[in-house]
């Protein structure tokens, strides 16, 4: 029979281990975000509040854990507020993991009316475009604030290998990849590598993050999650965890001995997860990153993994991706007080969007006059029935 649990605290949630790993092995596209191992090292590496809660909501068949979505709970301004247990940067896919034998539209309901009473807002990171938590939050409370990002994948779907990816992109693309991983040889030895020793990682976690500071203070950019520890402890602590569901892997290029560029990722059965990226920008001219990626791909085709590079559109994605897809961020108030703190964004939101519109109407009635309209060649006179089209 079918009933919905809620799991409240730090004690319940370490009795979901076991039930929790059986659902994941029975997931065959259950990323490492979605496994216990990710929460709870999620939990014990956080910012830690007073007043922080850990919450899942979880579905069972009987004896059988067929969903689970966890949460912490902690405050937004006077409110209290849901969100995913993660890494600290807040981009993990948000999608709850479900048996792949069940309704997924009746238990993400299930799952959302265990939620509801325990906070005023809940904020879930990057959902499918066409799944079933979509579905639930778009109807969640008053109103919502949806925020859709393009992602951005390398899949062997179809390629049998990466020499056979590789040339379906253009000869300019593979010269400029062969142009500067020679340029950089000439430099000393290059090598690009995946740290198994703790050593190794700790420096590769520490120059990711130090390098992603210097490029924002050179752009004049700022990044919440760079300013706090919770990143840095997280992936410290993930980094020499071998589990059978997934781990973190550290890739990074090195010229003789100095990482060039280097990559924090979430390696699980079916993919490699692209979460962090940083490059030398004294080595810019050689294109580090785009090299550091074609030695990933190659390391996935190797292993049977896609390459998933994930949101937001940069050109280095556009450029290397063979499929796309996009995930909705989702904003919703629960109660009234926490309508109250969401709606200035949600204002901000509808105002923008509104804009949004009447632009894109403008630009598209600006292309159907253009299109209407015909130069007629020099000496020529327009037909006796020729019309002038009225403005649209």
């Amino acid at each position: 029979m079918l009933h919905s649990v809620l799991v409240d605290g730090v004690e319940a949630f370490v009795q979901l281990e076991d039930k929790w790993n059986d659902l994941a092995r029975s997931v065959v596209t259950c990323r490492y975000t979605q496994t216990f191992e990710w929460a709870k090292l999620g939990w014990e590496t956080r910012d830690a509040s007073a007043g922080d809660r850990l919450i899942c909501a979880t579905v069972w068949l009987d004896a059988r854990l067929v969903a689970v979505w966890p949460f912490q709970r902690n405050r937004l301004g006077p409110a209290t507020r849901l969100e995913p247990l993660g890494c600290g940067i807040h981009e993990e896919y948000g999608d709850p993991l479900m048996a792949p034998d069940m309704n997924a539209d009746e238990i993400c309901r299930e799952l959302l009316a265990l939620l509801r009473p325990m906070a005023d807002i809940i904020e879930v990171p990057f959902v499918e475009q066409y799944g079933a938590a979509r579905q639930v939050l778009e109807r969640t409370g008053v109103f919502n604030i949806p925020n859709p990002l393009d992602s951005y994948m390398i899949e062997r779907r179809g390629v049998e290998n990466f020499d056979d990816l590789l040339q379906a992109y253009s000869s300019k693309f593979r010269t400029n990849l062969k142009q500067g991983r020679k340029r950089l040889l000439k430099l000393g030895e290059l090598r690009f590598e995946l740290p198994e020793d703790y050593a190794s990682s700790v420096e590769t976690i520490d120059w990711v993050i130090e390098e992603k500071r210097r490029w924002l203070r050179r752009m004049g950019k700022s990044c919440p999650w760079l300013g706090k520890g919770e990143a840095r402890a997280f992936f410290l602590a993930a980094s020499m965890k071998r589990g059978e569901l997934g781990r973190v892997g550290l890739f990074r290029l090195t010229l003789n001995g100095k990482p060039i560029a280097a990559f924090l990722t979430m390696i699980d059965r079916t993919r490699v997860e692209l979460l962090a990226t940083s490059f030398d920008p004294d080595y810019a001219r050689y294109s580090p990153g785009m090299l550091i990626i074609e030695d990933a791909v190659r390391w996935c085709f190797e292993h049977g993994l896609d390459f998933d590079m994930r949101i937001l559109r940069m050109d280095y994605k556009e450029r290397w991706s063979n499929a796309q897809t996009v995930r909705i961020q989702y904003r919703a108030p629960l109660t009234v007080k926490g309508a109250l703190v969401l709606l200035p964004d949600y204002l901000s939101y509808s105002f923008f969007r509104t804009l949004r519109a009447i632009f894109n109407a403008e630009q598209r009635a600006s292309i159907r006059r253009m299109m209407k309209w015909r130069p007629w060649a020099s000496g020529r006179s327009q037909s006796a029935d020729a019309q002038i089209e009225p403005s649209v």
